[in-house]
């Protein structure tokens, strides 16, 4: 079998444009995440397979969906209790663990405060056996095993979450939406370009119940059909909630779940009702206008009010979050309020059809997951932005500043390289990105060609004869790109680009030219 380089399917590299926005919008959602006193934790990569669990926000079931593999160091077995299982012998049963590749940040956090609840439990300082309160934000990347790869979709891709664990007050889940607006517009979206949904599972959940639908299983069946609404349109998912439809694109037929009329005349109703509901005070009042006397319908309602009377309290309008309570997201995860963050832009597909962004962040209350480690119900909510998905945003929006590259130092002579490295120390010294190169083809025209690559703003020229003149030749390099089409007069076009700068003044000139 022959060896090629290659990338494993769904994985890619990233260059350096790429990581730099990444980057810029870690670090300036954790500016806005700090503010709110958020600290940050990081987890690792790997978890064993049955404290992860598996399923995900946006799934029921994903045990095809993980990357999961035996550990192969033998490790003891345990009970519920922590305690070494031993065979007949007493001696320690041993095997090797699941390990699982985490496929989000929101199940290592279950893991993380679990672990935390747990020593403080066998030390003795779990106090009234309540769940201490633990705020912390993470990012880094993911992995899921996504058997079908749409275009713009991978297998690794980063989230930055922020969570709040232990605590059940409502005033929190408001915080969620504040957080994600800030920062959205710290990383620099402006007002008007996004908008936070909000909704709260218990009123769909509710809903559903008062018109006759009991079955957790067929509750998720209907809210599956409807969380096809933006594809299928409304007509679809009245056909699939009933006998079911044929697929316009392919020609196949859909099964539907087979309900009775007046079930699916009730379910479209209730989201029908709500479709192009413009502010958040109409929609409480068309909410509380159903009167159909379900209590958890009820309690959501009321959670939701309680949500409005903070953001509207302080300002966080209409224009930044609305409340949809056709969203559906995290069917199996979520127990409370939700939300999901879209981009109101648009964007031209390959085909040239123009296309909404969508969905950048998403996130929610989620009460029972580490109950599902613990046996302890304890109350949490938070978020996840998509990094990836939100750089693309950015770049494709021309959100971002051009990314720019080292000053680059040109090597005229070898002989000459304590003075080249003499220059690039005082430049870094003063904060400036500076390189020397190192390539083995030494010509002007290469390494111009390289400093280009690199989206070099400045090449720094230094020979023989500046040396002994004590000065050094700066050439703008994004200024020559401007005026290359403009000027044919290769003199012209130099003496505009190119600047004779006195050696001990070149540190303050670079400076003054990177800030222009």
């Amino acid at each position: 079998m022959g060896i090629f380089p290659r990338k494993v399917k769904g994985f890619r590299d990233i260059d350096s444009r790429l990581n730099s926005v990444r980057w810029l919008i870690i670090q300036k959602a954790s500016e806005v995440y700090r503010r709110y006193g958020f600290e940050h934790w990081d987890s690792p990569v790997l978890e064993y397979a049955e404290l992860l669990g598996k399923y995900l926000p946006d799934a029921d079931d994903v045990a095809d969906g993980i990357y999961s593999f035996r550990n192969p160091e033998l490790e003891p077995q345990f009970d519920e209790r922590g305690n070494e299982l031993r065979d007949e012998q007493n001696n320690v049963v041993m095997t090797n663990h699941f390990l699982t590749m985490r496929y989000d940040l929101t199940a290592p956090l279950a893991r993380m405060y679990s672990e935390m609840v747990w020593q403080r439990f066998i030390h003795n300082q779990l106090k009234e056996g309540r769940a201490p309160l633990f705020r912390r934000y993470q990012f880094g990347p993911v992995f899921r095993f996504e058997a079908k790869l749409d275009p713009g979709r991978f297998r690794e891709f980063w989230q930055l979450d922020f969570d709040t664990v232990g605590s059940d007050d409502v005033a929190v889940d408001a915080e969620n939406v504040m957080v994600l607006s800030d920062a959205l517009e710290n990383i620099g979206i402006s007002r008007g370009k996004y908008v936070v949904r909000m909704n709260n599972r218990k009123l769909v959940k509710g809903y559903l119940r008062a018109v006759g639908v009991e079955s957790e299983e067929l509750e998720q069946a209907i809210l599956r059909i409807v969380d096809k609404a933006d594809k299928i349109g409304m007509q679809g998912v009245a056909e699939e909630l009933g006998k079911g439809r044929e697929d316009k694109a392919s020609g196949a037929f859909i099964s539907g779940l087979g309900l009775d009329n007046r079930l699916i005349d009730r379910i479209m109703q209730f989201f029908y009702s709500f479709e192009n509901t413009p502010g958040r005070a109409e929609v409480l009042n068309k909410l509380a206008n159903l009167n159909i006397g379900n209590e958890l319908l009820d309690q959501g309602l009321e959670e939701l009010r309680r949500i409005d009377e903070i953001l509207s309290g302080l300002n966080y309008r209409d224009d930044r979050a609305i409340l949809d309570p056709t969203m559906i997201r995290g069917m199996g995860y979520y127990t409370g309020p939700i939300f999901e963050v879209e981009y109101q832009g648009t964007y031209k597909d390959e085909k040239g059809r123009k296309r909404r962004v969508g969905s950048i962040s998403g996130g929610g209350r989620y009460d029972g997951l580490v109950e599902r480690i613990l046996g302890l119900r304890v109350p949490a909510t938070g978020a996840s932005i998509g990094v990836d998905r939100l750089a693309e945003v950015l770049i494709n929006q021309g959100l971002v500043p051009e990314y720019s590259g080292p000053v680059l130092i040109v090597v005229f002579d070898p002989g000459m390289m304590i003075e080249y490295q003499r220059l690039a120390l005082k430049l870094r010294n003063a904060g400036i990105d500076t390189e020397i190169y190192y390539g083995n083809r030494r010509g002007l025209k290469q390494q111009l060609s390289y400093a280009d690559q690199k989206n070099s703003p400045l090449a720094l020229l230094l020979g023989e004869d500046e040396l002994r003149q004590n000065v050094i030749t700066v050439r703008d390099l994004r200024l020559g790109k401007e005026l290359a089409d403009k000027i044919t007069d290769k003199q012209q076009w130099k003496e505009q680009v190119q600047q004779q700068v006195p050696l001990d003044q070149v540190v303050e000139y670079v400076k003054n030219k990177l800030q222009k």
